[in-house]
């Protein structure tokens, strides 16, 4: 059976696995990105694990290469990292050549989103579809598009920025400026300054508060974190009817901690989408939370590289 190593770069966490082609993770490592260290003394980190992993490959098994999934704006043509917002010090930097000249090894880099839609369409919820759409919802929001068996990256290798969605035509917002894990915590930062009432308070303060405060507070009971909580539903069931309209996908898989960790909103959420579809049949369409879990960024970059 074939094998791949699998990178997960994120802005605090580093993981690296060796994966099987049934998606089984043979040997696991992380540590602290240190991103502040920059690029090179994070790539020395990731080549350290990925040697720790190889180590675990079967004798007599093929290791295949590996797959990098990271944070955008990349090239997944070239390799080219260039300036994550997160990742101070990486402006164009060629993390994929770098990781083929030290290890010997073919390797694939994609958007983290988009590699996370491949580990559901191969290894989770999406497998044995055609059109798949994953959305991520946490500080910010993300996506990757599955259509007609393939992931959609458009020109400039970065399609399926489903969070640049223009939500409100008036003001410019777009979906990820209004529905965010981010967006939630100033919107409650903002109703906390008109009501001194609210359990938020007790909980955090407006320069404080986050998205998990205002979703503890609604499963409290408390008025102003259920209204902010609703509209938070809204708002993500509107994102999530402009993407049934746009890629009319069989399924619409659903993950990030703000979704995975309040059921609640996801089925508000999927009511006001169903309420805003313009074609009916799309109300068939299952829209359900992702699968994966944390495993999401390891698998995709397994995918990444087992497609290659």
């Amino acid at each position: 059976m074939d094998y791949v190593i699998a990178i997960d770069l994120g802005g605090t966490q580093l993981r690296v696995a060796l994966v099987r082609a049934d998606g089984q993770l043979v040997a696991h490592e992380r540590c602290a990105t240190l991103v502040a260290e920059g690029p090179e003394a994070v790539t020395q980190r990731m080549l350290a694990l990925i040697a720790q992993v190889r180590q675990a490959l079967p004798l007599g098994q093929t290791l295949r290469g590996i797959g990098i999934g990271a944070p955008g704006p990349l090239d997944p043509t070239t390799g080219i990292i260039y300036a994550p917002p997160n990742m101070p010090g990486w402006d164009a930097f060629p993390l994929q050549a770098r990781i083929a000249a030290a290890t010997g090894l073919p390797v694939a880099l994609g958007n983290d989103a988009n590699v996370a839609a491949l580990a559901e369409w191969r290894f989770g919820g999406g497998r044995g579809l055609r059109h798949l759409v994953y959305v991520t919802v946490s500080t910010g929001i993300g996506g990757g598009v599955i259509m007609d068996g393939q992931l959609l990256l458009g020109r400039l290798g970065a399609g399926g920025e489903l969070g640049f969605m223009l939500l409100d035509p008036i003001n410019g917002a777009i979906w990820e400026d209004l529905a965010s894990g981010t967006a939630l915590g100033r919107a409650a930062a903002s109703a906390m300054a008109h009501d001194t009432t609210s359990h938020l308070h007790q909980l955090a303060t407006p320069a404080s508060v986050t998205a998990a405060h205002v979703a503890q507070a609604a499963a409290q009971g408390d008025v102003l974190a259920s209204q902010l909580m609703a509209r938070e539903g809204h708002l993500l069931g509107l994102g999530f009817a402009s993407i049934l309209h746009l890629f009319s996908p069989e399924l619409l898989l659903v993950g990030g901690g703000v979704i995975l960790n309040n059921p609640a909103l996801l089925a508000t959420a999927r009511e006001v989408a169903y309420a805003h579809v313009k074609v009916p049949l799309y109300r068939d369409t299952p829209i359900s939370a992702a699968t994966l879990g944390e495993a999401v960024g390891v698998l995709g970059a397994a995918a990444l590289a087992f497609g290659r």
